[in-house]
């Protein structure tokens, strides 16, 4: 399951989406008018369409109740334009702990029923927007029954 970190609206109705893996992929929305006739709202309103934000957890892509495209279709029909290849340590352990806890099958609030941590803050840190504790992050791994491994790389490699 492909997760959005961070979106773009940008001039004639074209999203360039991030996702955790570090690809950007710029999406046409206009692609959308022929099936669903609810997105041409997009074109008569810029201002609407500029209002573009990131669903909890990046799942998807939302302007409103009734205007969202799902992660997967825009990554399926989008264009790969590049790829992030440094990732900063909050975006690394964001993609590594939703992808942990997909994998084990349990929602954020299943997770945080499972911890004592709040649903919120384990949606900061999966959105690489927290700054949890060594604490924070070990007891996050011992309910999705892991380990954590630090290691320090060089730089020069």
């Amino acid at each position: 399951m492909h997760r959005i970190e961070d979106a773009l609206a940008k001039e004639n109705l074209i999203i360039e989406a991030k996702f955790f893996g570090g690809e950007i992929v710029r999406y046409d929305v206009k692609r959308l008018f022929e099936y669903w006739e609810q997105f041409r709202e997009l074109e008569r309103n810029q201002k609407l369409f500029y209002d573009l934000r990131v669903d909890v957890g990046g799942y998807g892509v939302s302007w409103n109740d009734d205007l969202d495209i799902d992660a997967e279709t825009i990554w399926e029909d989008g264009i790969l334009i590049g790829k992030v290849e440094k990732r900063d340590i909050n975006h690394l352990l964001a993609y590594a702990l939703a992808d942990s806890r997909e994998k084990n099958n349990l929602t954020q609030k299943q997770l945080a029923e499972k911890t004592g941590i709040y649903q919120a803050e384990i949606s900061k840190i999966e959105r690489g927007l927290g700054n949890p504790s060594l604490l924070t992050i070990n007891r996050l791994a011992d309910a999705l029954d892991m380990e954590v491994k630090i290691d320090f790389i060089s730089k020069n490699i």
